[in-house]
C-alpha cells in the first residue's frame, strides 16, 4: 500500500490554462497534463533560482522528492515542445496549501 501523499506548500498559479503549438485547434492535439506540485518545483527550480534544499522546505516536502517534481516537469516541457503537444497547466483555486 503506498504512503499516503503530504500536504504541499503551493505558491504559483499558472496564467494560462494550456499552452500550445499555433495555428492547430487544440482538439487536435496530444496533450499533456503537468501537476500542480511539478508546477511550483519548475518555478522555485528553474525561475526563482532557488537551490533544491530551499525550495523542498518551502514546499514542505524532502530534497529528493523535489528533484523527482523537477525531473517529471522538465521531460514534460521539453516533451511537448518538441514533439508539438499541448501542455496543460494546472488550475487550482487555492495555491497556499493543497494536498497532492
Amino acid at each position: 500500500m503506498p504512503r499516503p501523499k503530504k500536504c504541499r506548500n503551493l505558491s504559483c498559479r499558472a496564467p494560462y490554462s494550456m499552452l500550445k503549438p499555433n495555428g492547430i485547434p487544440s482538439v487536435e492535439l496530444e496533450k499533456i497534463h503537468i501537476d500542480a506540485d511539478e508546477f511550483e518545483a519548475l518555478n522555485l527550480g528553474d525561475v526563482q533560482k532557488m537551490s533544491q534544499l530551499d525550495a523542498a522546505a518551502s514546499m514542505g516536502i524532502s530534497r529528493q522528492t523535489f528533484g523527482y517534481l523537477l525531473a517529471s516537469a522538465r521531460k514534460k516541457v521539453a516533451t511537448a515542445i518538441t514533439q508539438g503537444h499541448g501542455l496543460v497547466l494546472p488550475q487550482s483555486t487555492d495555491t497556499k496549501r493543497e494536498v497532492l
